[in-house]
């Protein structure tokens, strides 16, 4: 489709065959060679990073440099908030203004897709990049029926992080983390004879939106249930009644608080009194900011990162909530929107500028080996070797938000009533039969 973006295609796939190119400079290469020449283009990038004060600066500079290189190219940045992004992609094309390009989650990313309104990527990409053995996992997330729509730019699987300092008040070996879900739950039970009130076992997100779900799903895999597996539907089994028993005791017993998002944890993370906590790569970042005085080597002597525990299947489970990169099919600039997608992904001042400051993965494995001196921090080297391996996709496509709110709010039902708990499970059984069957 694009005959000199095939040109830029073959360029990087070189670079990694002869390692001695990196692939910012492959990218550099390739930006002058297209530039020259061409006419004056603008295009427009709708994406939350630029409405969110920590990362704002960040990104701008970002697009500053991709223009110093493309000087033929002005990127319009569109800030949306990230809650409002999907509704707003599809006014706008729906409309007649889809942009060039935009930052999506991945499960939002699936359900545009399924509009027929994003362009197919798969032609696109490095054949390094879309084979990459570790980051695969990122990639196929944005495929729908085995075509690929959203390109990997920052990769956020969950990991089990764990708190050294309480681990050992708590009579815990704090450089033995649990491994399995049985030592998970007699961990916390004996935290919480040990450790005082005010200090928490667990952040737990139990509200009623996709992101609640992201972080409950690896914890229902591990009990043995996949809740919602195409037209499959199974909530009303034991595995789950054994899940939601043990989330009802988080609550009552007072390991976790009820009705808050995960967010709402840091905070206590930060100030010394969360034990255990499932969150993203940024985490350190973020309670570095909370904490001025947390150094990289405060946090590293308090937290430790690993896999979640092992399910009773064996397994570990993490569930992604990946940011994608999108193209537009109504796009008249869809070269440069791509070009421009390389360099988010690629280039060194994205993977330093961007990802490294706001404490996420690289978009690939070879900028992870790259740049080892921002990204080979032990909490990132966790991430790339233990978690992204574990990671699950949820029950992606436009289906999603109405199975994350039965889901969820089953999950509220079970944590603020004493209703049985069969019940609960065999109502949320039926409206999510009626969901995946189109009732």
């Amino acid at each position: 489709m694009f005959r000199r973006k095939k040109q830029t295609i073959a360029l990087l796939a070189a670079c990694s065959v002869f390692l001695t190119f990196s692939l910012a400079g492959c990218g550099s290469q390739s930006n002058q060679s297209s530039s020259q020449g061409s006419q004056k283009e603008e295009i427009t990038f709708v994406n939350w990073a630029s409405a969110e004060e920590s990362s704002r600066p960040y990104i701008n500079q970002v697009i500053q440099d991709f223009e110093t290189q493309n000087p033929n190219i002005t990127v319009k940045s569109v800030p949306i908030a990230i809650s409002d992004i999907a509704n707003q992609l599809t006014t706008m094309t729906t409309g007649g203004s889809a942009p060039d390009i935009a930052q999506i989650n991945i499960n939002e990313g699936v359900t545009l897709a399924n509009m027929g309104i994003l362009t197919q990527t798969d032609s696109l990409v490095p054949k390094d990049y879309a084979s990459d053995s570790t980051f695969k996992k990122s990639w196929d997330l944005g495929a729908v029926n085995g075509k690929h729509y959203g390109m990997p730019w920052t990769p956020q699987p969950q990991g089990f992080y764990y708190n050294k300092k309480l681990m050992q008040e708590a009579g815990l070996d704090p450089n033995n983390p649990p491994k399995t879900w049985d030592e998970f739950m007699k961990a916390m039970d004996t935290a919480r004879q040990k450790l005082p009130k005010e200090d928490l076992i667990i952040g737990l997100d139990t509200t009623v939106r996709t992101i609640g779900l992201d972080q409950q799903w690896p914890i229902m895999r591990s009990f043995g249930v996949n809740p919602v597996d195409g037209n499959k539907v199974q909530v009303n089994t034991p595995e789950m009644v054994n899940y939601a028993t043990w989330l009802r005791k988080m609550v009552t017993g007072g390991y976790t608080l009820p009705g808050k998002k995960f967010g709402e944890f840091r905070p206590i993370a930060a100030q010394h009194h969360l034990l255990f906590m499932i969150d993203e790569p940024q985490f350190k970042g973020i309670l570095q900011s909370l904490d001025k005085n947390l150094t990289d080597e405060a946090f590293y002597q308090e937290w430790g990162v690993s896999a979640l525990p092992a399910g009773i299947d064996g397994k570990h489970y993490s569930a992604p909530d990946d940011h994608h990169l999108i193209l537009f099919k109504d796009s008249k600039h869809q070269e440069a929107a791509m070009k421009f997608a390389e360099f988010l992904i690629n280039s060194e001042q994205s993977a330093k500028g961007y990802n490294a400051k706001i404490g996420v993965l690289p978009a690939t494995k070879i900028g992870f080996d790259q740049y080892q001196d921002v990204f080979g921090d032990p909490v990132r080297a966790t991430f790339i070797k233990d978690v992204i391996p574990s990671v699950v996709s949820l029950p992606v496509g436009p289906n999603l938000p109405k199975i994350s709110t039965e889901i969820m709010t089953g999950v509220q039902q079970i944590i603020t009533t004493n209703d049985p708990i069969p019940t609960i499970l065999n109502n949320m059984q039926t409206k999510l039969e009626g969901i995946v069957n189109g009732k």
